[in-house]
This record gives structure tokens, sequence and C-alpha cells, in this order.
């Protein structure tokens, strides 16, 4: 933004230096699953269950996997976040 402000440089000599909205919404779902994953596996361990919560990361997007719901059924089970392919 410096050389934006400073340097006269036009938008487009700094564009590449930035994210693209599509770039910054696979980190953003990337940070989004990681805290589920904690809060999620913290629950669990303070119940004295295992912290047994993971997200995969593939083709399909980004799938929050929570074994302990596996008496609600397979949809409550696999939670998706992010519905493109990383």
């Amino acid at each position: 933004m410096a050389r934006l402000r400073f340097a006269a440089d036009f938008r487009d000599a700094v564009a590449s230096l930035y994210p693209t909205t599509e770039e910054a919404c696979i980190t953003c779902a990337i940070v989004d699953a990681a805290s589920k994953v904690r809060d999620l596996n913290f629950k669990y361990l303070a119940e004295g269950k295992g912290a047994t919560v993971t997200a995969r990361f593939g083709p399909d997007g980004v799938t929050l996997c929570d074994p302990n719901l596996a008496g609600d059924g397979a949809e409550k089970v696999f939670e998706k976040i992010y519905g493109k392919a990383i």
C-alpha cells in the first residue's frame, strides 16, 4: 500500500503481491476448519472422550469429520466447510 501512496505505483503493478479473493477464501476455509477441530477436540477432552475430530482436505473441498456424532447419522459426522477443491 505504501507503494501506491508514496511511489505512485498503479494497482496493477502491485496486484501480484496480494492474494486474489479465491486464494483468500481457501486460506479462510483452512483456518476455519482448524479452529473447529481445535474447539471440538478441547470440548471432547474436557468430557473425558478422545480428541477424534479431524478435517479432510481434498477434491470435494474441506469436510469436518466428527465420529462422536456417529449416532446422529452420517450427515452429522461429515460437515462440509468449504465446497471447492483444495
